[in-house]
């Protein structure tokens, strides 16, 4: 029988060299890399919109100018009623900013393209700068002229999280006035855990927003199309397991019923309050604004860490177009987008959601574009009607709208989750709201809650009936580390073993 030789400490000593040549080169070439990206841009000497990155980036830009990002239109897959057709944000209408028929200047200080205002969304037109360089800002036809566009393009770079806030969490006219689950604060160089567990930990939008030839992947309840065929979900592949919690936990078995953002969202708003409607009939006058003039601005009502609400979803969704009749539900209220899905659905899950109210004029069949400058500056809704749909509207008639959002964002501390009795003691699930059969008392106390057909009492059990997650729960990974840290982090193990022996 053979015996394996030793390794000598010489043959040592030259591995572990070896080893640390290797991870010195790893660390050279991601330093050389990145200096020489820079270096590149460093010489671009006129910023001219999209034609001068495209003499480097042609297929990128090929690929971008089919986005949803660029066209804001798109087919169809998952909307009920409108499968094959053409619909997105700009033939779309909302309780906010209306519609980009009616407002295409405004929307185009985020549209990443200068040719909204004609609607040309060739690759000519192409904004680079809006996803890729640090604080930008740009107009509808080009950079604002408060930037140098040049200097912003010689630093360019991966999207970061301020990259896309900037638009993101300012949509609908402010700071969270829309996503509700995305604000500005997000974007901050030290971002605590309580604001949000993963972008605390150094992730960034792309991690689970991954793109596909510059196509972005992700849907909400209210988005009319996917740009990719990629499900962004919290049990995908690298992320977390569809059974995520520790081995026995009773929590596991939720989870084919109960999406995580439900327990694990448990407010949102956190930082800056939160717009939960806005009526456009009554309006006020505010001189407390950046253009420091009276302007005439809705009525708003917002919240500070409002609890987010339970729907059910199936990942597809009802949603309204300017060009669709308005349809009430019961309650005599134009419900603008909202999940398909429900408790006899084997394909819904509870999720996490958010229902903002609105009111806008509407002419008795459809909703009505409007400019809505004319109206916060002149407070004339008659005008800026006209100046939209060409007629005149007298008396203007209103009617209350109202759309659900999905919150995914601002995940909270595993000890802050919702836990057995949060939902079967204290009844911060609202069971009749999701289809359940329930029985309350003269005070309005709930009694009972069951799935019709069923008999289990889900309003009354307790932790006692139910098994509380066990605090060594198995970890989990956190996508968003580079291939490069991960390789260096293994040579440097190798060689420490080496090392030792």
């Amino acid at each position: 029988m053979k015996t394996r030789k030793k390794p000598t400490p010489d043959k040592i000593r030259g591995s572990a060299r070896v080893l640390v040549v290797l991870l010195f080169c790893l660390l050279i070439a991601s330093t050389v890399s990145t200096a020489a990206a820079a270096g590149m841009h460093n010489t671009i000497q006129e910023y001219d919109g999209a034609g001068t990155c495209i003499v480097c980036h042609q297929q990128a830009g090929e690929d971008f100018v089919t986005s949803i990002h660029n066209t804001w239109l798109g087919t169809a897959e998952y909307i009920d009623g409108k499968n094959g057709t053409q619909t997105g944000k700009l033939i779309g209408v909302n309780d906010f900013c209306i519609g980009v028929k009616s407002n295409e200047a405004l929307c185009g200080n985020c549209h990443a393209g200068y040719g909204l205002l004609e609607n040309d969304f060739s690759i000519e037109k192409i904004d680079c700068l809006i996803c890729h360089a640090p604080d930008y800002k740009k107009t509808a036809s080009g950079p604002d002229p408060s930037i140098n566009a040049t200097e912003a393009a010689r630093n360019v770079g991966q999207p970061t999280l301020e990259m896309c806030l900037r638009c993101h969490a300012t949509a609908g006219g402010g700071d969270n006035n829309k996503r509700g689950d995305l604000e500005l604060a997000m974007g901050a160089l030290n971002i605590s855990k309580d604001l949000d567990v993963h972008m605390s930990a150094g992730m960034t939008c792309q991690d689970c927003h991954t793109f596909v030839d510059h196509h972005v992947s992700g849907r909400g309840m209210d988005l009319r199309v996917d740009d990719t065929d990629v499900v962004v979900s919290c049990d995908n592949e690298g992320c977390h397991d569809p059974l995520p919690h520790a081995n026995g936990s009773t929590y596991n078995e939720h989870t084919d019923r109960i999406y995580c953002t439900t327990c694990h969202i448990t407010a949102y708003g956190k930082v800056h309050t939160v717009e939960m409607s806005r009526d456009w009939e009554h309006r006020t006058p505010n001189d407390d604004n950046v253009l420091g003039i009276t302007m005439y601005v809705p009525t708003y009502v917002r919240e500070s860490n409002p609890a987010p609400i339970q729907v059910w979803w199936n990942r597809r969704s009802e949603i309204i177009d300017l060009a669709d009749p308005v349809v009430f539900n019961s309650d005599g209220v134009l419900v603008m987008a909202k999940p398909s899905g429900g408790i006899d659905d084997p394909a819904s899950k509870i999720y996490a959601s958010r229902l903002h109210l609105g009111r806008q004029p509407w002419d008795g069949t459809y909703l009505l574009p409007f400019v809505t400058m004319t109206v916060l500056m002149q407070d004339n809704m008659t005008q800026a009607l006209f100046e939209s749909t060409g007629n005149i509207y007298d008396p203007i008639q209103y009617v209350d709208t109202n759309r659900y959002m999905g919150i995914f964002h601002g995940v909270s501390p595993k000890e802050d989750a919702l836990i057995c009795d949060d939902c079967h003691v204290d009844h911060k699930i609202d069971f009749e709201a999701l289809g359940y059969e329930v029985e309350k008392d003269a005070s309005g106390n709930l009694i009972s809650a069951t799935k019709p057909g069923e008999s289990l009492n889900l309003a009354d059990l307790s932790s006692d009936d139910t098994q509380k997650e066990d605090t060594d729960a198995q970890s989990t990974s956190t996508p968003g580390f580079g291939v490069v840290s991960a390789l260096c982090g293994f040579l440097a193990i190798v060689y420490l073993q080496l090392r030792r022996k």
